[in-house]
């Protein structure tokens, strides 16, 4: 697999980035809310679904590999990239929503679904539901935790942060005074090895989030979180097949791994040796394996 330089493109007037070629960003109404995705490749659509608070610049080191196999759609989800900010409340419901909403828009059928983090919460979810036509969901460091957001996990930083900006108004502050080292500090709780964390990558996170309305929608989803882990008992009503992969060193507990696989009939479980939370930027060659298995 090739590494691929990060280098992002923050003036451009549909916000590409400069890691891609052959590629389209493009913008989609979805219910309502306008969603920015990316396009690139041939084959049967794969839809990438990324971490909380980044965007779909995320998967930069797995999408030229990917896109030699699949049609690969990665998208912001709304309140992040650049994605329309809503006022309504971010909870797990309204991702599921405009994210199904947002592959019925494209007309895309037999979708491989794959999440990381929140993101693979949000394909099982999609899944569960079944209201379009899926082939198949791989579920990256899913964020189904019991008592936890999982960033609280990351560090004695994170967790005083993310404990924090649940309460009443100095969680407000919180939200609103997040710096770019801050922000790093908090990313690198998901790594084993900090130096897979491109600072490109880190710049173009931190000055999304100045965005109007942003911080605010942030900080929604964790007033909100109930709905992530309510939604998770949704999960034995998915029909297709489901991989789970999971970091060594991931956020979640093992017990928190196999309760989720004993939801769901026939789900297998891999385990990516050496790896931390963001294992799409922590260890690309073996995501890329852990989704390509059994395909190609």
């Amino acid at each position: 697999m090739t590494t691929t330089t990060l280098k992002l493109a923050n003036s451009t007037s549909n916000q590409t980035p400069l890691w891609t070629e052959n590629t389209n960003i493009n913008m989609v109404d979805s219910a309502g809310l306008k969603m920015r995705y990316l396009k690139m490749g041939g084959g049967e659509p794969l839809i990438l679904i990324h971490t909380l608070r980044t965007q779909l610049d995320y998967f930069s080191k797995i999408i030229p590999e990917l896109a030699k196999h699949y049609t690969v759609y990665a998208l912001d989800l709304p309140g992040h990239g650049y994605s329309d900010i809503t006022n309504q409340v971010h909870d797990k419901p309204l991702f599921i929503h405009h994210v199904t909403e947002l592959i019925k828009a494209l007309k895309l059928e037999n979708v491989t679904l794959v999440g990381e983090s929140v993101g693979g919460s949000i394909s099982l979810g999609i899944a569960a539901q079944a209201k379009i036509s899926i082939k198949r969901v791989i579920a990256l460091n899913p964020a189904d935790y019991v008592k936890s957001n999982g960033l609280d996990r990351s560090s004695t930083l994170g967790k005083i942060l993310f404990t924090g900006i649940r309460l009443p108004f100095i969680g407000w502050i919180i939200s609103n005074a997040e710096k770019r080292d801050v922000l790093q500090q908090v990313l690198e709780g998901g790594f084993e090895n900090n130096s897979n964390l491109p600072a490109d990558l880190v710049d173009e996170f931190s000055q999304v989030g100045n965005r109007k309305g942003y911080s605010k929608a942030f900080r929604s989803i964790f007033l909100n979180w109930n709905s992530w882990v309510k939604d998770q008992l949704q999960y034995s009503k998915i029909k297709v097949p489901v991989r789970f992969v999971y970091s060594e060193h991931d956020w979640s507990a093992n017990a928190e791994r196999h309760n989720n696989k004993e939801l769901i009939k026939d789900a297998t479980l891999i385990t990516i040796k050496d790896c931390g939370h963001f294992s799409s930027l922590d260890r690309p060659e073996q995501v890329v394996k852990a989704i390509l298995q059994g395909e190609v």
